[in-house]
């Protein structure tokens, strides 16, 4: 009897212990706005309300419109309301390769375990992008990255750092 009672609570423990782990990039993302305390504030904005909702409350010339007028010029800029895409190391080009093969029927049951395999972060990624766009403005965005060479040595989080920046 002990001996289960002992296992169970192990086993709980480690369940909990599991669910209380910090994801390391969001970790890091909090790091990076300790140095940057500005462009805390407005991803927090972004995140609470949207790109296009701080981009037209704020006064022009101003950090937060800044931020959200490169973010919302960029095919990849809403991935930063995803918490800790400021610092995911996820190679742009190949979400970007991912984003431009979804065509309306490769989004089905058949497609899912792809994505899958690719990991969570890809799944959150893409799920983002589909609630802000649709497939073709996706794929559209994804070609007009790859044609520009925006993403031959980047990945995600130092392409949004890059644009983000720009505005300190």
């Amino acid at each position: 009897m002990k001996k289960a009672l002992l296992l169970a609570t192990a086993f709980a423990t480690t369940l909990t212990a599991c669910d209380l782990a910090e994801d390391p990039k969001k970790a890091l993302e909090r790091q990076y706005f300790a140095e940057h305390q500005e462009l805390q504030e407005v991803i927090e904005a972004i995140r609470a309300q949207g790109i296009e909702a701080v981009k037209q409350g704020s006064e022009a010339g101003s950090v937060a419109a800044c931020v959200a007028g490169k973010l919302d010029a960029d095919p990849m800029g809403a991935l930063v309301e995803v918490e800790g895409a400021l610092q995911d190391s996820m190679d742009l080009s190949q979400f970007i390769e991912t984003l431009s093969n979804l065509s309306e029927q490769e989004l089905s049951l058949e497609s899912l375990p792809d994505l899958i395999r690719q990991g969570g972060d890809v799944l959150t990624y893409v799920k983002h992008m589909l609630s802000q766009y649709d497939v073709a403005e996706i794929q559209q965005q994804a070609s007009e990255l790859v044609a520009n060479g925006k993403t031959k040595t980047q990945d995600l989080g130092q392409h949004l750092r890059s644009l983000v920046e720009q505005c300190e």
